[in-house]
């Protein structure tokens, strides 16, 4: 498993901070080690104080974890003053890991969370630690010393990779409707832009660096990482909730965020829209040990093919009868299988699915009884037909059709992030 070493405060509103870098790395199959800084009061309408922990507990923390654990890559949140940030950059000294700093200078609830004394000494210390820093535009001009309305966006950037930073990813720049992303690295510029958001979310910020550590953390580039990075973090804000009385925070409901991003991956891939049959593509996620199909989180209105390309409705449980038929007949059996989706199904995609080395499974609607043919108990007759026997889960489950019917296949995974791979190979 992928250690993930993430340092901040504590957030008792569990929306950001250290309780919310576990929420994050632990959604995406890594372990969270961590090391607090500070205690915060502050809840989703306010911040009230800060009790800063004492340098040498902060650094006793990060060398015990270090001395224990093969650390894959390092989180760097909330440091709040010189005293801590010298800490930290002294007990990370040497580390071979990715380390990726997120340079929080204050909280979406209104609070300092690094010290104006403490700014010189972080651009100092911790950005020549860093693979990557993350800030927003207000950070990259506070630690850059750079006013982006004068001199540009990318010079606020460009500042912070002159301080030390190998590379730079600024965060949240609003161009009309849409919000950009920018990517410095080794003189190479990228840029990513999505539809904005309109909520301002609690702890999304924290949810993009912590997710970008465990993608580094797992072998994948650095653009790649921003850009997985990225669908998780519009995943957690896309699904946040109003836990309290003020801001909405993060979303804690891990099957939605995992789901989101595989989504999100299905639309955004090339040529993924061929796969998509007449009567369209749902997506499910159950929960573990799922009874019902409103254990089941799916696609609300199935991902249709537009002429702007794949397009996917919102998420919901109990919104897919016929993928969660099938998802559920399968879990019965083999209860590691625990998400799937629907693709259009002819010979040319079977011969895909034979060179790619996928276990696929039929049965023949023709053969079903006349009267079970409705809707779910289709589906699952037709998947409890093509697994007697299996010893093992199939990849996926197809039929030829019937009169009336389209020929369909189900693709089966442990989790969304694993159809989307086989979806891929197709």
């Amino acid at each position: 498993m992928l250690n993930v070493l993430c340092i901040g405060g504590s957030d008792p509103s569990s929306g950001a901070g250290i309780q919310g870098d576990v929420r994050t790395v632990s959604s995406l199959g890594a372990h969270c080690l961590s090391a607090v800084t500070a205690i915060t009061y502050q809840n989703t309408s306010g911040y009230s104080g800060t009790e800063p922990m004492r340098p040498k507990w902060v650094r006793r923390q990060i060398e015990s974890v270090l001395e224990d654990f093969e650390v894959g890559a390092v989180k760097i949140g909330m440091v709040y003053n010189s005293g801590i940030v010298s800490a930290v950059a002294k007990s990370l000294s040497g580390l071979r890991a990715p380390v990726v700093a997120d340079p929080v200078v204050e909280s979406t609830t209104g609070g300092a969370l690094l010290k104006k004394g403490a700014v010189a000494k972080y651009a100092r210390k911790l950005l020549p630690l860093a693979r990557v820093a993350t800030p927003n535009l207000a950070e990259a001009e506070a630690l850059g010393g750079v006013d982006s309305s004068k001199e540009g966006v990318r010079a606020a950037a460009s500042a912070l990779t002159a301080m030390g930073a190998r590379a730079v990813a600024l965060t949240g720049v609003r161009r009309g409707d849409s919000v950009l992303d920018y990517l410095l690295d080794g003189g190479r510029w990228s840029c990513f832009g999505s539809p904005a958001l309109d909520a301002e979310v609690h702890g999304s910020g924290c949810a993009f660096a912590a997710s970008m550590a465990v993608f580094l953390a797992g072998g994948e580039s650095l653009e790649r990482s921003v850009i997985k990075a990225r669908r998780h973090a519009r995943a957690v804000m896309a699904g946040s909730v109003r836990t309290g009385g003020g801001i909405r925070s993060a979303s804690a409901d891990v099957l939605r965020a995992r789901l989101s991003e595989a989504v999100d991956a299905f639309v955004s891939e090339p040529g993924m829209g061929e796969l998509i049959p007449e009567c369209r593509t749902n997506f499910a996620f159950a929960k573990e040990g799922a009874r019902s199909r409103q254990d089941v989180l799916a696609v609300d209105g199935r991902i249709t093919l537009t002429a702007r390309g794949p397009s996917a409705g919102p998420l919901a449980y109990g919104a897919s009868g016929h993928v969660s038929a099938a998802l559920l007949e399968a879990a019965r059996r083999f209860p590691q299988v625990r998400s799937a989706a629907n693709i259009r199904f002819d010979e040319q995609v079977a011969a895909r699915m034979e060179r790619a080395g996928l276990r696929v499974l039929r049965y023949d609607r023709s053969e079903e009884p006349g009267a079970n043919k409705s809707g779910g108990s289709s589906v699952r007759w037709g998947v409890r037909a093509a697994l007697e026997g299996a010893s093992q889960p199939p990849d996926a489950v197809c039929h030829s059709g019937d009169y009336g019917k389209e020929p369909m296949a189900v693709v089966f995974g442990a989790d969304p992030a694993s159809v989307v791979a086989k979806l891929r190979r197709l």
